[in-house]
């Protein structure tokens, strides 16, 4: 070897044990366990580089063992960087959702004047693009999520808790939301959200309209984050709608059909065949007739397809129609939770931080330095009662099952 110095990045692979090295001459070099060993080996010894594979295992957030060595005895040690973060060839992924239906998604009667000072803070590392209903200053823009992303700037929908969930849980990771919900509309209906696969391979002019605004929203994804270092990956997609199927038996009876076709389609739409989805079954409330044809639809979805998840919002505050501020808290909540426990992005389970469980008013003398203030639960619903650091991984919950 030359006497030129070698600085080294070990960057590994979330779906390998594989990775690439970085040098101070930035030359990559693309790494697998079979390269890293053996007179074969394309490059020189990992270990004799300083690095050590040991103990990586692909889709964990482990901290790696690195050590440099002196590589010339002219130079001295140089520590290797570390690095460890979901990567997409050099880029760190940003979790990306699809979130859409019809008014109870969009949030047409819940008012920011119900939220309480913490919740009407913004979520600073997640980004909302919002299309079709909304504030038209903030259509086809992407923008800091906050209140004010429902039907006017004086609402909000499920998306303000969800993405407060998820951030909370996910600290220091940005997040991507594409909003697009229309009020008092159909999936079963041509002039809705009907697939293409339940029209001969032609989409509803809502669906059609939403796949515009997806596409749109990407070629545009440098506004929300700096492309250069990071990219979107699709990582969910929350659907909340069916009452105005739930008031026409026959859409209501072709609901199970065109929601399996609608998910197909949307996974095939992003090419992620297992697409995690979550599903706000709608109320029962007496005024959507077949609620409890369109409730069955749903829980049959979720059991015949992967990665489908369900959540009842009965006895979520509601007007009779549509969802109170408080009701979008607790819909949100859940929804992030049923993502969580998918473990789509990396694998790893992800203790949950509710903010606004009821519990972190009445015990709020939890803290928790890596986690923002308020009561915590992993992701069975148990409460996590203490948190020590378990060598350098941070916190580790100790759990209570209550």
């Amino acid at each position: 070897m030359n006497n030129k110095k070698r600085y080294a990045c070990f960057i590994p692979s979330l779906a390998h044990k594989s990775g690439i090295i970085l040098y101070d001459d930035s030359t990559p070099v693309m790494v697998t366990p079979s390269m890293t060993e053996g007179p074969k080996s394309p490059l020189p010894s990992a270990r004799r580089q300083g690095v050590s594979l040991n103990g990586f295992t692909g889709g964990s957030m482990i901290n790696f063992q690195k050590r440099v060595r002196k590589v010339s005895r002219s130079h001295m040690m140089t520590p290797i960087i570390l690095c460890s973060a979901f990567l997409s060839y050099g880029k760190t992924d940003v979790p990306l959702f699809l979130l859409s239906g019809q008014s109870n998604m969009t949030g047409f009667t819940a008012s920011i004047n119900d939220l309480t000072a913490d919740q009407k803070k913004t979520v600073d590392n997640v980004k909302i693009n919002l299309n079709s209903d909304g504030d038209k200053s903030k259509i086809g823009k992407w923008l800091t999520l906050g209140p004010g992303f429902g039907y006017t700037v004086s609402n909000l929908g499920p998306e303000l808790s969800f993405g407060r969930t998820l951030s909370d849980s996910m600290p220091g990771k940005k997040i991507a939301f594409i909003k697009d919900a229309v009020g008092g509309t159909y999936l079963g209906k041509k002039d809705g959200w009907l697939p293409p696969s339940s029209n001969n391979g032609t989409g509803g002019t809502l669906y059609k309209n939403m796949m515009n605004h997806i596409d749109a929203a990407l070629k545009i994804f440098n506004t929300a984050f700096d492309t250069a270092q990071y990219t979107p990956r699709w990582a969910g997609f929350v659907w909340l709608q069916g009452e105005m199927d739930a008031v026409d038996q026959n859409l209501a009876k072709k609901y199970e059909t065109n929601l399996t076709n609608l998910i197909n389609d949307i996974r095939a739409k992003v090419n992620v065949a297992d697409l995690p989805v979550i599903i706000p079954m709608i109320d029962v409330q007496t005024i959507w007739t077949y609620n409890s044809i369109v409730r069955a639809a749903d829980a049959a979805v979720k059991q015949k397809l992967k990665n489908v998840d369900t959540m009842d919002t009965k006895g979520c505050p509601t007007d009779g129609i549509h969802y109170r501020a408080a009701g979008y808290i607790k819909i949100g909540q859940i929804c992030a939770v049923r993502w969580l426990t998918m473990h789509f992005m990396d694998g790893k389970p992800v203790p949950t931080a509710y903010r606004y469980s009821p519990s972190s008013i009445s015990q709020g003398r939890m803290r928790a330095a890596s986690f923002p203030q308020g009561a915590l639960f992993d992701l069975l619903g148990r409460k996590i009662t203490a948190l020590h650091r378990a060598h350098d991984n941070g916190f580790t919950p100790r759990l209570l099952h209550d």
